[in-house]
């Protein structure tokens, strides 16, 4: 009878082994099926709010698509160390893709080589990563999405053209990071438009205000200081521009004669120009740059998607634009 009882309680023992090594599997199974199901996506600082708003895309793109987006962030736009570092952690994390925006490509070309290496499908968005520039580096694209940074300039450079009263404008440029390939052509698809719209305008500063409201504000100062008769300021991003705006409103004599127009469409921005503060802004839509995103992902992970590259429209936003709320890309526009 003492050995029937054994026969059973060894039973009883092997069958609830049996049980809780089956429960640590499945629950094991299920994690790591959730964190593969979990797309990563790297911006740069989320206080600017042009990156708050793709970063609401990118949620409202996941919700829609039935895809866990998770997104990290640098404090900085200059933490370079930082950049890397979130890479790193993302990669860890083994997400089917990971998609990047790199204030660098130098620096976004080390992360997507390492996250392939890795066997992570890797995708970037709003910056200028073209889809054969990776390929020379080593990195297959899975998409890319943006924005014509060339054409944002060139557009800026127009609208100064039909707006500025004078044939022979002095112009302040206030250029992002050094370095930054977005800057980069912002700035030159400006100069390039202005010296085919307006020749006889002169650029009396073209200086880096690395993105930031209160280097743009400082360096307008200082160039107002210098070309009291300065005419208009053209701001390789909206922060830069409203920083801009503080300075030209601190001198009296030149609150309504120099046109400031900027990139971004941030939310201030637009309320500077509604009340006539800043003249226009080139919107290139963060906002369906970011839920845009999120389907490519879906599609690259699904094996639908290889070495597409995607651009966005643009649109200029001015006092009468955003009043007279009629043209239907407004509807992205947050």
């Amino acid at each position: 009878m003492f050995d029937s009882v054994v026969t059973k309680f060894r039973t009883v023992g092997n069958w609830l082994h049996a049980l809780s090594v089956f429960a640590i599997l499945f629950l094991v199974t299920t994690q790591s099926a959730l964190a593969s199901d979990k797309y990563i996506f790297i911006l740069p600082s989320l206080a600017n709010p042009y990156w708050q708003t793709v970063k609401q895309g990118i949620e409202d793109g996941g919700k829609a698509t039935g895809v866990q987006c998770t997104v990290l962030s640098t404090v900085s736009d200059q933490a370079k160390e930082e950049a890397l570092n979130l890479c790193q952690t993302a990669i860890s994390q083994k997400p089917p893709i990971i998609v990047l925006c790199s204030t660098t490509n130098s620096i976004g070309l080390q992360c997507l080589r390492e996250a392939q290496r890795s066997g992570i499908k890797v995708g970037v968005l709003d910056v200028e990563i073209t889809v054969d520039e990776a390929k020379r580096a080593g990195v297959n694209l899975s998409f890319s999405i943006g924005t014509n940074n060339l054409e944002i300039g060139a557009r800026a450079a127009q609208f100064v053209a039909e707006n500025v009263k004078k044939q022979s404008p002095k112009v302040s440029v206030l250029e992002g990071v050094v370095g930054n390939t977005n800057s980069t052509q912002r700035v030159e698809g400006f100069k390039q438009g202005l010296a085919k719209k307006l020749p006889k305008a002169k650029i009396v500063s073209s200086i880096s205000a690395e993105w930031d409201r209160l280097k743009g504000l400082n360096i307008t100062q200082d160039t107002l200081t210098r070309n009291p008769d300065l005419d208009v300021v053209y701001a390789a991003n909206d922060m830069m521009a409203l920083g801009a705006v503080e300075a030209i409103r601190s001198n009296s004599s030149k609150k309504k004669d120099i046109l400031v127009v900027g990139v971004d469409g941030v939310p201030d921005a637009r309320k500077a120009i509604v009340s006539g503060r800043m003249t226009a802004t080139v919107a290139q839509l963060p906002y369906l740059i970011g839920k845009r995103s999120v389907e490519l992902a879906k599609l690259s992970v699904q094996g639908k998607c290889a070495a597409k590259t995607e651009k966005v429209p643009l649109i200029v936003l001015t006092k009468k634009v955003l009043e007279s709320k009629t043209d239907p890309l407004l509807k992205y526009v947050r």
